[in-house]
């Protein structure tokens, strides 16, 4: 494997246990770097597990482009019980009749495509510069404002004991709680999600992820599974990349502007994002393409 830029330059696949926040986790990751310079592309509840990608160092201010990705879950919902949280660390609200596995089968593919979710009132999300989760703990009445998402598809993997487990692939800000509150009314009872495990994040799989116990041997391991910010990645991605030679980078690198340059080079039809590399194979800038020119999104001089 390619050696990072330096030592906290990179990004890492991180297997989050049950149990453990997501901060808890990124605690862990940064004591083992010694940097305070680590980033999520999207945190995981406490009693959720699986994938969490983390940038390092100065690749943090990438997290826009990897938070963008799809995610893939595999949840378990129980049926006929929901909890204040929708999830199992909350208090049960109510109790209903569990619909008849034909039902819930029934109902799966009405919730694939583009659709309007309400987020949990227990979620970080801010309503009015505070987190709905303080407002709602604070005794506050707290309105949450329907979320434009798409659901790509959903797989009925088991049922037994009123709980369904599925895989579900779905875009960015997609609440699977908020999914089993929802399948739960469509199928005439209630619901909420008693397990969640995330085995994917566009293309990053769970099984890459470091799995990182405590101490020296946990550290050292987390420290092994940084990985290079490099085209290769970029390509991975789907996102458009460009290795420049020493002149055409010392053009990137004072500032100049980007149009004259990049006409000289042949991008794919509809690029507006693209990464700049040096003959090193290290990400030096990030650009994106407006209305009638290219502007500098980041800059990596070192």
């Amino acid at each position: 494997m390619p050696k990072v830029t330096n030592d906290l330059d990179g990004y890492l696949l991180f297997y989050k246990k049950s149990g453990v926040t997501s901060f808890d986790s990124l605690y862990q990751v940064k004591k083992a770097l010694g940097t305070g310079k680590v980033g999520h592309t999207g945190t995981l509840d406490k009693f959720a597990e699986g994938l969490l990608v983390l940038l390092t160092g100065k690749y943090t201010s990438l997290v826009p482009l990897f938070d963008d990705l799809d995610k893939t879950y595999i949840g378990t919902i129980h049926f006929g019980v929901e909890t204040d949280t929708l999830d199992p660390e909350g208090n049960v609200i109510r109790t209903a009749p569990v619909p008849t596995r034909e039902r819930i089968m029934e109902s799966l593919q009405s919730f694939v495509g583009i659709q309007s979710q309400l987020p949990p009132v227990y979620s970080a999300i801010h309503v009015d510069g505070k987190r709905a989760y303080e407002r709602v703990r604070a005794g506050e009445d707290v309105k949450m404002e329907p979320r434009t998402i798409t659901i790509h598809s959903i797989e009925a993997l088991a049922f037994e004991d009123n709980r369904l487990t599925v895989a579900v692939h779905c875009s960015k800000g997609t609440y699977i709680r908020s999914l089993a509150r929802d399948m739960g009314i469509k199928t005439g009872s209630c619901a909420y999600l008693e397990k969640l495990r995330r085995i994917g994040v566009g293309p990053f799989s769970v099984e890459s992820a470091v799995i990182a116990e405590g101490g020296t041997a946990g550290f050292s391991a987390i420290k092994n599974a940084l990985k290079p910010v490099n085209m290769d990645l970029f390509h991975t991605m789907g996102y458009p990349a460009l290795q420049l030679d020493d002149s055409d980078m010392a053009t990137i690198l004072h500032g100049r502007p980007l149009n004259p340059l990049l006409k000289g080079y042949k991008l794919p039809e509809g690029t507006h994002l693209l990464g700049l590399f040096d003959k090193n194979n290290t990400l030096r800038a990030l650009v994106e393409k407006g209305k009638y020119s290219w502007s500098y999104k980041h800059v990596y001089p070192h």
